[in-house]
Parts: structure tokens; sequence; C-alpha cells
């Protein structure tokens, strides 16, 4: 018996098969990008297959049903966990919590080695560094190997080490924006072989303007994970000083370790009947509270291509947003769809917002460009660079 790489024909071309790195599918953005990208490709004839580390519930955003998924092991990080038992200094239950993290550290690297290293033939696309170099080691020779950069490397020493010495078999290596690009080819200039390619995140129905039916209310909005590195306190600064109506609400969505703090911080600055914290929602509640909205906001200190801004765009909402390294700038047309406001200047980001709100004219201008704006980034348009590598 001979065994035949899977191919899919369509149109009359033969297909490779894509199979496509995760560590989970619970919501974030790499999920949504692994997820709409995996759709994308189902839809136009290719065999896609998730490999999958953990099954943490079931995936937040909605799979094609032809998509496979292959869970790579049974166990859960256990991160929490470790951290309560540190902080209760009983040593059986750090021993105990420790030595299930070790079990579970070692299980997520050897299964996705064992897994790349059984693939004969297709593609692979590793979007986290640690699967990247596990492909470069492992990757059978006739495998094409993408790795994709979900986020700013932000001169982190071990990934700077790891895109100069340990991506030499990667065939493609995907970055979000044109600074990424430039960045990684000087680093990684005494390797020949990678090919360095900008494709940004999509959104698939970003070509067609999308009728909002939903009455705006006195709101604006803020969704991501409640960590520091999305500034979510230094918002709580900027909507303090703001002088718009008092009736308009700040709404922050999401949920995580920074919670407490945040919440603690909005009862300190007496800002209760001006900011809710919704907690976590799923995707359509997200996108339903942003078509209420009037103005997206982020103030994160560092990103690489937020989804949340494709998303707010497309609903219609102008965006002011810090001007950190990459992300925003990428998607962000100052004075068009929104602001980019100066790292850290507090003060002009108020007057900023500010005049979105106090400006109902001004608002509707910005928010029309928002709509027409986010078509650049429509699954039609960037699919066809992923067509392309995949070839």
């Amino acid at each position: 018996m001979y065994l035949i790489p899977i191919l899919r024909e369509n149109g009359g071309n033969m297909k490779k098969k894509i199979y496509i790195t995760s560590l989970h599918l619970k919501h974030g953005g790499i999920e949504m990008a692994i997820t709409l990208l995996a759709n994308a490709l189902v839809k136009r004839g290719y065999e896609v297959e998730i490999l999958c580390t953990y099954k943490i519930g079931e995936p937040a955003y909605e799979l094609n049903d032809e998509v496979e998924i292959t869970y790579l092991t049974d166990v859960l990080p256990n991160r929490i966990e470790f951290q309560e038992a540190l902080k209760s200094r009983n040593i059986f239950r750090i021993i105990k919590q420790g030595c299930y993290a070790v079990k579970v550290l070692y299980l997520k690297r050897v299964t996705m080695q064992r897994k790349i290293s059984s693939i004969s033939s297709g593609v692979i696309i590793a979007t986290r560094n640690d699967h990247a170099v596990l492909l470069s080691k492992y990757g059978n020779k006739d495998v094409k190997k993408i790795a994709q950069l979900h986020h700013d490397h932000q001169f982190d020493k071990k990934l700077l080490k790891d895109f100069r010495d340990n991506y030499k078999a990667i065939d493609t290596f995907v970055v979000l924006t044109d600074t990424l690009k430039a960045e990684i080819k000087e680093i990684m200039e005494k390797n020949s072989h990678t090919e360095i390619v900008v494709i940004p995140n999509f959104l698939p129905d970003a070509d067609v303007v999308q009728d909002i039916h939903e009455e705006r209310k006195k709101q604006i909005i803020a969704v991501g994970r409640m960590h520091e590195v999305k500034g979510f306190l230094r918002l709580l600064d900027i909507w303090k000083c703001a002088s718009v109506d008092p009736e308009i609400v700040l709404k922050l969505v999401g949920d995580g370790e920074q919670f407490n703090e945040i919440d603690e911080k909005i009862k300190d600055m007496n800002l209760e009947k001006r900011v809710v914290l919704t907690g976590a929602l799923n995707h359509k509640q997200v996108i339903d509270e942003m078509k209420k909205s009037l103005v997206y906001v982020m103030t994160s200190y560092t990103e690489a291509f937020p989804y949340v801004l494709l998303e707010a765009l497309s609903a219609g909402l102008p965006i002011v947003a810090y001007d950190v390294r990459v992300g925003p700038r990428a998607i962000i047309e100052n004075g068009g769809n929104g602001y980019l406001i100066e790292d850290n200047n507090l003060k002009l980001y108020c007057r900023k917002l500010e005049e979105l709100l106090n400006d109902e004219e001004l608002r509707n201008k910005l928010s029309a460009i928002s709509q027409t704006s986010v078509r650049d980034f429509s699954e039609s348009i960037v699919l066809q660079k992923w067509i392309e590598i995949l070839k």
C-alpha cells in the first residue's frame, strides 16, 4: 500500500492539507484569528486541522463543521492554583501543584513535538513561538513550515534569540505590520531561507457595511482581558477628567486577574455611576454592546493587531487609542476613523475624547469613515495573501 498525501481538489487545483497549532480555543485575539483563518480556508476547499494543546471547554468562536480539531493532551494548566498554593505557604500544596505544573509543561511540549514530527506532508502554521521552534527543529522536510507572530515581540531577549537562531528551517514568517517586518528582518539578517511576509488580521464581513439597527446609548466601551498590559487603570484616570454628559457611562467588558483592583479603583474614585464592569461576555454580546456605543476607547501599553479595533470599526465606532509601538497605528487613521494619542498623554487623550462625545456631527463623520475603512481588512482581500504563501 502506498501512502498518498491528503489533498483536496477544488476548481482543478490540488490543495495541501493545512495544520494550525493552538494552545486552546477559548476567548482571545489569537484564538479568534485561528478560527477565522480555519473557516476561511475550509470555504475555499482546503482541509484544515487545528492541533490544540488544551481542551478548555468548547471553542469560544463558531467553527465550520468541516474544521477538524485534535486535542493533544487531557490535562489543564494550573497557573492560578499554583499561585494560590504559593500564597498559602503550605508546603504540601506547593509541592502538589508544582509537580502537576511540571507534568503539564512537559506534556505541553512533548505532545506538540510528537504531532509535528508525525506529519509528513502539507502545511503547518505555528501560531506560537514555542510551536514555531518545534516546527523548525522537528518538522518533516516535505512539510511547508509557516510561523505566525500574533503579538509585539517588545524586544524580549528570548524571542529575539529564537528568531535569530531557532527559526532557520521556517519557510515563511508571517507578521502583522510593516514595523514588525522591518525589525525582524534585521534580527534574522543571517537567515537567507525564511521569507518574512506581512499579513494582517481580517474580519469575514468587513467588506459589507453593517446595518446598525441598535439605537446608540449614552455609553462608550472598552473590551479586553483585565490585565495590567491593557491599561484599564489609566483609562479610569482619563474618564475621571473628561468633561462630558454625566449620563454617559464607560462600559468595561472582560474579566481577568486585575478585575478586583479595577473595581476598587472605581469605588475609590467615586465613579460607580459612570463606570460599568460587565464581566466576561460572549462574542455576540460584545458586538451587540459595540453597536449600542458612541466611541471605542483603548489604553493598552502594548498591542499587536487588535481584532477588537476591527470589530469596533465594523460597528461604526470612532476609536481613541494610545499610539503604542505597533497595533493601533496599523488600523487607525488619525483624524479619520479615530484619534491616535501620544502614549501616556492623558490630557490630550481626555481632550480628544471630549471632542467626540460633545460633538455629534464630528462623531457621525468619523463613524461613517470607520465603517468604510474596515474594508481594507476584509477576508476577500487578506486571504489572497495567505493563499499565495500556501502554494
